[in-house]
Protein backbone atom coordinates (compact mmCIF):
# COMPACT_ATOMS: atom_id res chain seq x y z
CA UNK A 1 0.00 0.00 0.00
CA UNK A 2 1.98 3.53 -1.17
CA UNK A 3 2.16 5.37 1.83
CA UNK A 4 -0.88 8.31 2.31
CA UNK A 5 -3.59 5.99 0.82
CA UNK A 6 -6.24 4.65 3.64
CA UNK A 7 -7.58 1.19 3.38
CA UNK A 8 -11.20 0.65 3.59
CA UNK A 9 -13.21 -1.38 5.91
CA UNK A 10 -14.53 -4.99 5.03
CA UNK A 11 -18.01 -3.91 5.47
CA UNK A 12 -17.80 -1.50 2.53
CA UNK A 13 -17.90 -4.73 0.71
CA UNK A 14 -20.44 -6.31 2.12
CA UNK A 15 -24.38 -5.84 1.15
CA UNK A 16 -26.60 -4.34 3.76
CA UNK A 17 -28.05 -6.56 6.37
CA UNK A 18 -31.87 -7.66 5.11
CA UNK A 19 -30.63 -7.25 1.83
CA UNK A 20 -31.84 -10.60 -0.03
CA UNK A 21 -32.71 -11.94 3.03
CA UNK A 22 -35.24 -14.82 3.41
CA UNK A 23 -38.66 -13.18 4.34
CA UNK A 24 -40.65 -14.68 7.13
CA UNK A 25 -42.33 -18.05 5.24
CA UNK A 26 -45.12 -18.48 8.24
CA UNK A 27 -45.98 -14.56 7.49
CA UNK A 28 -45.91 -14.69 4.02
CA UNK A 29 -48.35 -18.28 4.41
CA UNK A 30 -50.93 -16.90 5.93
CA UNK A 31 -51.21 -13.56 3.65
CA UNK A 32 -51.08 -16.37 0.76
CA UNK A 33 -53.64 -18.50 2.52
CA UNK A 34 -56.32 -15.43 3.25
CA UNK A 35 -56.00 -14.12 -0.24
CA UNK A 36 -56.72 -17.24 -1.81
CA UNK A 37 -59.66 -17.38 0.48
CA UNK A 38 -60.58 -14.22 -0.82
CA UNK A 39 -60.43 -14.72 -4.34
CA UNK A 40 -62.04 -18.38 -3.99
CA UNK A 41 -64.84 -16.60 -1.69
CA UNK A 42 -68.63 -17.03 -3.55
CA UNK A 43 -70.03 -13.71 -5.08
CA UNK A 44 -73.51 -13.32 -4.12
CA UNK A 45 -75.19 -11.26 -6.63
CA UNK A 46 -79.31 -10.79 -6.07
CA UNK A 47 -80.80 -9.87 -9.98
CA UNK A 48 -84.73 -10.36 -10.20
CA UNK A 49 -84.88 -9.72 -13.82
CA UNK A 50 -84.83 -13.01 -15.17
CA UNK A 51 -86.69 -13.98 -18.26
CA UNK A 52 -88.09 -17.63 -19.10
CA UNK A 53 -88.68 -18.18 -22.87
CA UNK A 54 -92.20 -20.39 -23.89
CA UNK A 55 -89.93 -22.57 -25.93
CA UNK A 56 -87.32 -25.30 -25.31
CA UNK A 57 -83.72 -23.24 -26.46
CA UNK A 58 -81.32 -25.01 -28.64
CA UNK A 59 -77.36 -24.32 -28.34
CA UNK A 60 -75.14 -25.44 -30.58
CA UNK A 61 -71.63 -27.72 -29.31
CA UNK A 62 -70.07 -24.51 -27.88
CA UNK A 63 -73.01 -23.44 -25.67
CA UNK A 64 -74.23 -20.44 -28.45
CA UNK A 65 -77.59 -19.76 -29.60
CA UNK A 66 -77.32 -17.07 -32.03
CA UNK A 67 -79.97 -14.26 -31.77
CA UNK A 68 -79.18 -11.76 -34.03
CA UNK A 69 -77.34 -11.64 -37.76
CA UNK A 70 -76.53 -8.94 -40.06
CA UNK A 71 -74.11 -7.17 -42.25
CA UNK A 72 -73.22 -3.88 -41.55
CA UNK A 73 -70.68 -3.14 -44.25
CA UNK A 74 -73.58 -4.01 -47.08
CA UNK A 75 -76.41 -2.55 -45.57
CA UNK A 76 -74.94 0.76 -44.07
CA UNK A 77 -73.78 3.48 -47.01
CA UNK A 78 -70.47 4.54 -45.94
CA UNK A 79 -68.48 6.79 -48.96
CA UNK A 80 -71.43 8.87 -50.23
CA UNK A 81 -73.28 8.81 -46.95
CA UNK A 82 -74.80 12.71 -46.39
CA UNK A 83 -73.96 15.18 -44.23
CA UNK A 84 -69.97 14.06 -44.78
CA UNK A 85 -69.59 13.87 -48.49
CA UNK A 86 -70.68 17.78 -48.07
CA UNK A 87 -68.26 18.42 -45.20
CA UNK A 88 -65.62 16.72 -47.56
CA UNK A 89 -66.45 18.28 -50.86
CA UNK A 90 -65.50 22.14 -49.30
CA UNK A 91 -62.18 20.69 -48.81
CA UNK A 92 -60.80 21.69 -52.30
CA UNK A 93 -62.37 25.37 -52.01
CA UNK A 94 -61.06 26.00 -48.70
CA UNK A 95 -57.93 25.27 -49.71
CA UNK A 96 -58.09 27.91 -52.84
CA UNK A 97 -59.16 30.31 -50.84
CA UNK A 98 -56.14 29.86 -48.81
CA UNK A 99 -53.26 29.53 -51.72
CA UNK A 100 -55.18 32.15 -54.20
CA UNK A 101 -56.88 34.37 -51.77
CA UNK A 102 -59.36 35.89 -54.22
CA UNK A 103 -61.11 37.98 -51.92
CA UNK A 104 -57.64 39.89 -51.08
CA UNK A 105 -58.29 38.84 -46.98
CA UNK A 106 -55.66 39.55 -44.37
CA UNK A 107 -53.54 36.71 -43.75
CA UNK A 108 -55.09 35.59 -40.53
CA UNK A 109 -58.75 35.44 -42.57
CA UNK A 110 -57.27 32.96 -45.07
CA UNK A 111 -55.00 31.09 -43.12
CA UNK A 112 -58.57 30.33 -41.29
CA UNK A 113 -59.45 28.34 -44.54
CA UNK A 114 -56.19 26.29 -44.58
CA UNK A 115 -57.38 25.70 -40.48
CA UNK A 116 -60.96 24.70 -41.91
CA UNK A 117 -59.50 22.21 -44.76
CA UNK A 118 -57.72 20.13 -41.71
CA UNK A 119 -60.61 19.61 -39.80
CA UNK A 120 -63.74 19.06 -41.91
CA UNK A 121 -62.31 15.04 -42.58
CA UNK A 122 -62.71 14.56 -38.74
CA UNK A 123 -66.69 13.68 -39.33
CA UNK A 124 -65.64 11.25 -41.69
CA UNK A 125 -63.64 9.52 -39.32
CA UNK A 126 -65.83 9.60 -36.60
CA UNK A 127 -68.52 8.21 -39.35
CA UNK A 128 -66.17 5.37 -40.23
CA UNK A 129 -65.17 4.51 -36.39
CA UNK A 130 -68.61 4.00 -35.65
CA UNK A 131 -69.29 1.55 -38.31
CA UNK A 132 -67.51 -0.99 -36.00
CA UNK A 133 -70.38 -0.59 -33.34
CA UNK A 134 -72.85 -1.65 -35.38
CA UNK A 135 -73.61 -5.70 -34.62
CA UNK A 136 -72.41 -8.47 -36.96
CA UNK A 137 -73.75 -11.39 -34.93
CA UNK A 138 -75.13 -11.65 -31.30
CA UNK A 139 -75.01 -14.48 -29.46
CA UNK A 140 -76.30 -15.94 -26.24
CA UNK A 141 -74.35 -17.88 -23.55
CA UNK A 142 -75.45 -21.05 -22.24
CA UNK A 143 -76.20 -19.55 -18.57
CA UNK A 144 -78.32 -16.67 -19.76
CA UNK A 145 -75.92 -14.06 -18.15
CA UNK A 146 -74.10 -13.09 -20.99
CA UNK A 147 -74.09 -12.13 -24.71
CA UNK A 148 -71.17 -12.54 -27.29
CA UNK A 149 -71.06 -10.02 -29.63
CA UNK A 150 -69.11 -10.46 -33.16
CA UNK A 151 -68.41 -6.62 -34.91
CA UNK A 152 -66.21 -5.81 -38.05
CA UNK A 153 -64.58 -2.76 -38.76
CA UNK A 154 -64.45 -0.98 -42.15
CA UNK A 155 -60.90 -2.58 -43.02
CA UNK A 156 -62.30 -5.85 -42.36
CA UNK A 157 -61.20 -6.32 -38.78
CA UNK A 158 -63.20 -8.44 -36.93
CA UNK A 159 -63.76 -8.23 -32.97
CA UNK A 160 -65.28 -10.57 -30.64
CA UNK A 161 -66.59 -9.19 -27.14
CA UNK A 162 -68.65 -10.73 -24.34
CA UNK A 163 -71.04 -8.42 -22.62
CA UNK A 164 -73.54 -9.20 -19.15
CA UNK A 165 -76.96 -9.14 -20.18
CA UNK A 166 -78.05 -6.75 -17.24
CA UNK A 167 -76.14 -3.43 -18.88
CA UNK A 168 -78.31 -3.43 -21.90
CA UNK A 169 -80.77 -0.41 -22.07
CA UNK A 170 -82.34 0.00 -25.47
CA UNK A 171 -82.89 3.70 -26.83
CA UNK A 172 -86.08 5.27 -28.71
CA UNK A 173 -85.60 6.07 -32.66
CA UNK A 174 -84.26 9.26 -31.80
CA UNK A 175 -81.34 7.63 -29.78
CA UNK A 176 -83.04 8.51 -26.02
CA UNK A 177 -83.74 6.89 -22.96
CA UNK A 178 -87.15 5.09 -22.14
CA UNK A 179 -88.53 6.25 -19.30
CA UNK A 180 -89.45 2.42 -18.56
CA UNK A 181 -87.07 -0.14 -20.48
CA UNK A 182 -89.99 -2.96 -19.97
CA UNK A 183 -92.40 -0.38 -21.83
CA UNK A 184 -89.89 -0.41 -25.05
CA UNK A 185 -91.40 -1.19 -28.50
CA UNK A 186 -89.24 -1.60 -30.96
CA UNK A 187 -90.33 -5.14 -33.10
CA UNK A 188 -93.07 -5.28 -35.55
CA UNK A 189 -95.23 -8.10 -35.69
CA UNK A 190 -92.89 -10.26 -37.63
CA UNK A 191 -90.34 -10.36 -34.97
CA UNK A 192 -88.23 -7.81 -36.80
CA UNK A 193 -86.80 -4.47 -35.97
CA UNK A 194 -88.93 -1.48 -36.55
CA UNK A 195 -86.55 0.58 -36.76
CA UNK A 196 -81.98 0.78 -35.99
CA UNK A 197 -82.27 -0.14 -32.42
CA UNK A 198 -79.43 1.46 -30.27
CA UNK A 199 -78.64 -0.01 -26.93
CA UNK A 200 -76.54 1.67 -24.71
CA UNK A 201 -74.24 -0.81 -22.17
CA UNK A 202 -73.42 0.67 -18.81
CA UNK A 203 -70.10 -1.69 -19.13
CA UNK A 204 -68.39 -2.57 -22.32
CA UNK A 205 -65.04 -3.99 -22.41
CA UNK A 206 -62.70 -3.57 -25.57
CA UNK A 207 -59.02 -3.60 -26.16
CA UNK A 208 -58.79 -4.61 -22.57
CA UNK A 209 -60.14 -1.55 -20.66
CA UNK A 210 -63.55 -1.31 -19.51
CA UNK A 211 -65.52 1.74 -21.11
CA UNK A 212 -68.81 2.34 -19.61
CA UNK A 213 -72.33 3.81 -21.42
CA UNK A 214 -71.10 2.71 -24.74
CA UNK A 215 -73.91 2.58 -27.27
CA UNK A 216 -74.28 -0.23 -30.14
CA UNK A 217 -76.40 -0.84 -32.70
CA UNK A 218 -78.45 -3.41 -34.08
CA UNK A 219 -79.85 -2.21 -37.91
CA UNK A 220 -82.91 -2.73 -39.14
CA UNK A 221 -81.72 -4.96 -42.17
CA UNK A 222 -80.35 -7.29 -39.72
CA UNK A 223 -82.25 -10.64 -39.20
CA UNK A 224 -83.41 -11.54 -35.85
CA UNK A 225 -83.90 -14.85 -35.48
CA UNK A 226 -85.38 -15.26 -31.52
CA UNK A 227 -87.56 -12.54 -30.76
CA UNK A 228 -88.59 -13.38 -28.10
CA UNK A 229 -85.12 -13.78 -26.03
CA UNK A 230 -83.82 -11.11 -28.07
CA UNK A 231 -86.53 -8.18 -26.65
CA UNK A 232 -85.75 -9.68 -23.46
CA UNK A 233 -82.31 -9.09 -23.73
CA UNK A 234 -81.83 -5.97 -25.03
CA UNK A 235 -84.29 -5.12 -22.45
CA UNK A 236 -81.70 -6.08 -19.50
CA UNK A 237 -83.24 -9.54 -18.62
CA UNK A 238 -80.75 -13.03 -17.61
CA UNK A 239 -82.97 -15.24 -19.98
CA UNK A 240 -83.30 -18.51 -18.02
CA UNK A 241 -81.88 -21.63 -20.03
CA UNK A 242 -82.92 -24.59 -17.90
CA UNK A 243 -85.10 -25.85 -20.55
CA UNK A 244 -82.71 -26.46 -23.19
CA UNK A 245 -81.38 -28.93 -25.60
CA UNK A 246 -77.57 -29.26 -27.40
CA UNK A 247 -77.61 -29.57 -31.33
CA UNK A 248 -75.57 -32.66 -32.21
CA UNK A 249 -75.99 -32.72 -35.62
CA UNK A 250 -72.88 -33.22 -37.67
CA UNK A 251 -74.18 -31.81 -41.02
CA UNK A 252 -73.29 -28.11 -39.33
CA UNK A 253 -70.20 -26.24 -39.53
CA UNK A 254 -69.04 -23.76 -37.52
CA UNK A 255 -69.10 -20.42 -39.00
CA UNK A 256 -71.39 -20.75 -42.20
CA UNK A 257 -73.94 -18.23 -42.88
CA UNK A 258 -76.93 -20.35 -41.84
CA UNK A 259 -75.21 -21.91 -39.17
CA UNK A 260 -77.65 -22.40 -36.02
CA UNK A 261 -80.26 -19.52 -37.07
Amino acid sequence: MRQGSRALPAMAFRPARGYLHIKDMQEEKLKAEIQHEYDNAAILEEYDRVYKPTYTLEFDRTGELVVYTCDPLKHKTIYLQYPYIFYESCIPLCLFMYLANPLSLPYYATFAFFGLANVLWWPRVWQLHSMQYRIKKMSLLRGGRYVKFERTSIAGDVFTNWVEVRHFHPLTEDFKEFDDRDEADFLDERGQLKYELACELEHFKQWSVNDQDVDVFFMKEGVVHHPEVFEAITKGYHIDTSDFVINTAHDERAREPSYNV
